[in-house]
Protein backbone atom coordinates (compact mmCIF):
# COMPACT_ATOMS: atom_id res chain seq x y z
CA UNK A 1 0.00 0.00 0.00
CA UNK A 2 2.75 2.44 0.95
CA UNK A 3 4.40 1.62 -2.38
CA UNK A 4 1.37 2.64 -4.70
CA UNK A 5 1.49 5.95 -2.56
CA UNK A 6 4.91 6.56 -2.99
CA UNK A 7 4.67 5.73 -6.94
CA UNK A 8 1.68 7.89 -7.29
CA UNK A 9 2.99 11.14 -5.44
CA UNK A 10 6.44 10.81 -7.54
CA UNK A 11 4.21 10.78 -10.75
CA UNK A 12 2.05 13.61 -9.52
CA UNK A 13 4.95 16.18 -8.30
CA UNK A 14 5.33 18.53 -10.97
CA UNK A 15 8.87 19.45 -9.78
CA UNK A 16 11.56 17.72 -12.03
CA UNK A 17 9.14 18.65 -14.92
CA UNK A 18 9.40 22.52 -13.87
CA UNK A 19 13.29 22.16 -13.28
CA UNK A 20 13.52 20.74 -16.70
CA UNK A 21 11.38 23.56 -18.66
CA UNK A 22 13.59 25.93 -16.41
CA UNK A 23 16.95 24.50 -17.79
CA UNK A 24 15.85 24.14 -21.14
CA UNK A 25 14.44 28.06 -21.53
CA UNK A 26 17.72 29.49 -19.48
CA UNK A 27 19.82 27.63 -22.14
CA UNK A 28 18.15 29.13 -24.97
CA UNK A 29 18.19 32.59 -23.72
CA UNK A 30 22.32 31.92 -23.38
CA UNK A 31 22.48 31.00 -27.06
CA UNK A 32 20.04 33.86 -28.58
CA UNK A 33 22.60 36.23 -26.67
CA UNK A 34 25.83 34.35 -27.96
CA UNK A 35 26.16 36.09 -31.66
CA UNK A 36 26.40 39.41 -29.27
CA UNK A 37 28.86 38.18 -27.20
CA UNK A 38 30.84 37.19 -29.85
CA UNK A 39 31.23 39.97 -31.81
CA UNK A 40 31.68 42.03 -28.22
CA UNK A 41 35.11 39.49 -28.07
CA UNK A 42 36.09 39.88 -31.37
CA UNK A 43 36.26 43.78 -30.76
CA UNK A 44 37.75 43.42 -28.04
CA UNK A 45 40.33 40.84 -28.62
CA UNK A 46 43.15 43.35 -30.21
CA UNK A 47 43.46 45.23 -26.89
CA UNK A 48 43.12 42.08 -24.88
CA UNK A 49 45.78 39.85 -26.47
CA UNK A 50 49.19 41.26 -25.30
CA UNK A 51 47.72 41.41 -21.70
CA UNK A 52 46.67 37.53 -22.32
CA UNK A 53 50.07 36.99 -23.67
CA UNK A 54 51.94 38.61 -20.72
CA UNK A 55 49.37 36.44 -18.23
CA UNK A 56 50.01 33.11 -19.93
CA UNK A 57 53.51 34.06 -19.50
CA UNK A 58 53.66 34.84 -16.03
CA UNK A 59 51.49 31.64 -15.40
CA UNK A 60 54.56 29.59 -17.09
CA UNK A 61 56.88 30.83 -15.81
CA UNK A 62 55.26 30.55 -11.82
CA UNK A 63 54.63 26.78 -12.87
CA UNK A 64 58.37 26.18 -13.96
CA UNK A 65 59.14 28.19 -10.72
CA UNK A 66 57.06 25.86 -8.19
CA UNK A 67 58.66 22.94 -10.12
CA UNK A 68 61.79 23.82 -9.41
CA UNK A 69 60.94 24.50 -5.58
CA UNK A 70 59.81 20.89 -5.87
CA UNK A 71 62.68 19.72 -7.08
CA UNK A 72 65.14 21.38 -5.04
CA UNK A 73 62.86 19.81 -2.33
CA UNK A 74 63.31 16.36 -3.19
CA UNK A 75 67.30 16.80 -3.70
CA UNK A 76 67.40 18.32 -0.41
CA UNK A 77 65.54 15.30 1.08
CA UNK A 78 67.64 13.00 -0.93
CA UNK A 79 70.55 14.24 0.26
CA UNK A 80 69.28 14.40 3.98
CA UNK A 81 68.49 10.93 3.84
CA UNK A 82 72.02 10.21 2.41
CA UNK A 83 73.51 11.78 5.03
CA UNK A 84 71.43 9.94 7.97
CA UNK A 85 72.06 6.99 6.13
CA UNK A 86 75.97 7.14 6.40
CA UNK A 87 75.73 8.30 9.88
CA UNK A 88 73.97 5.18 10.55
CA UNK A 89 76.54 2.75 8.82
CA UNK A 90 79.67 4.58 10.30
CA UNK A 91 78.10 3.89 13.76
CA UNK A 92 76.91 0.60 12.80
CA UNK A 93 80.69 0.00 11.98
CA UNK A 94 82.38 1.54 14.80
CA UNK A 95 80.05 -0.48 17.43
CA UNK A 96 81.64 -3.66 16.40
CA UNK A 97 81.94 -6.20 19.37
CA UNK A 98 85.60 -5.83 20.85
CA UNK A 99 85.97 -9.98 20.09
CA UNK A 100 84.67 -9.62 16.48
CA UNK A 101 88.02 -7.70 15.79
CA UNK A 102 89.90 -10.49 15.30
CA UNK A 103 87.99 -12.24 12.64
CA UNK A 104 87.33 -10.54 9.34
CA UNK A 105 84.74 -8.44 8.68
CA UNK A 106 82.40 -10.07 5.63
CA UNK A 107 82.56 -7.92 2.21
CA UNK A 108 79.85 -5.56 1.91
CA UNK A 109 79.31 -4.58 -1.35
CA UNK A 110 76.74 -2.32 -2.55
CA UNK A 111 74.32 -3.32 -5.68
CA UNK A 112 71.62 -0.80 -7.32
CA UNK A 113 68.84 -2.80 -8.20
CA UNK A 114 65.48 -2.03 -9.72
CA UNK A 115 62.36 -1.05 -7.47
CA UNK A 116 60.78 -4.04 -9.24
CA UNK A 117 63.43 -6.61 -7.80
CA UNK A 118 62.78 -7.70 -4.06
CA UNK A 119 65.67 -6.13 -1.28
CA UNK A 120 67.96 -8.40 0.27
CA UNK A 121 68.74 -8.06 4.17
CA UNK A 122 71.97 -6.54 4.40
CA UNK A 123 75.06 -8.57 5.63
CA UNK A 124 75.31 -8.65 10.13
CA UNK A 125 78.37 -9.50 11.94
CA UNK A 126 78.33 -12.79 13.88
CA UNK A 127 77.94 -12.08 17.71
CA UNK A 128 79.75 -13.77 19.87
CA UNK A 129 80.72 -13.84 23.45
CA UNK A 130 83.78 -11.57 24.65
CA UNK A 131 86.48 -13.94 26.32
CA UNK A 132 87.12 -14.23 29.85
CA UNK A 133 90.59 -12.50 29.35
CA UNK A 134 88.81 -9.20 27.48
CA UNK A 135 86.41 -9.05 30.48
CA UNK A 136 89.14 -9.12 32.93
CA UNK A 137 91.06 -6.53 31.00
CA UNK A 138 88.92 -3.51 29.98
CA UNK A 139 91.20 -1.40 27.12
CA UNK A 140 91.70 2.00 28.20
CA UNK A 141 89.72 4.71 25.78
CA UNK A 142 92.35 6.83 25.20
CA UNK A 143 94.56 4.16 23.67
CA UNK A 144 91.75 2.63 21.14
CA UNK A 145 92.49 2.92 17.87
CA UNK A 146 90.07 4.45 15.16
CA UNK A 147 88.95 1.39 12.78
CA UNK A 148 89.47 1.97 9.47
CA UNK A 149 86.98 1.98 7.06
CA UNK A 150 86.70 -0.42 4.01
CA UNK A 151 85.98 0.90 0.61
CA UNK A 152 82.43 -0.31 -0.85
CA UNK A 153 84.09 0.83 -4.26
CA UNK A 154 83.87 4.08 -6.07
CA UNK A 155 81.88 6.72 -4.93
CA UNK A 156 80.09 9.02 -6.94
CA UNK A 157 80.21 12.86 -6.25
CA UNK A 158 76.40 14.34 -6.07
CA UNK A 159 75.83 17.46 -8.53
CA UNK A 160 76.15 20.57 -6.95
CA UNK A 161 73.40 22.67 -6.46
CA UNK A 162 72.92 25.47 -8.89
CA UNK A 163 70.10 28.06 -9.10
CA UNK A 164 68.49 27.61 -12.93
CA UNK A 165 69.00 30.41 -15.20
CA UNK A 166 66.36 31.98 -15.95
Amino acid sequence: MAFTTDLRKTLTNTTALYVAAGTADLAAEKLRELPATIDRLRAEAPERLPKLREQAQNVALQGVGVALEYAVKAREAYDGLAERGKTVVERRLGDAAPGAAAEPEPEVTVERVPFTEPVTEPVTEPVTEPTAEAAAEPEPAAEAKPRARKSTGTRKAAPKKTPPEA
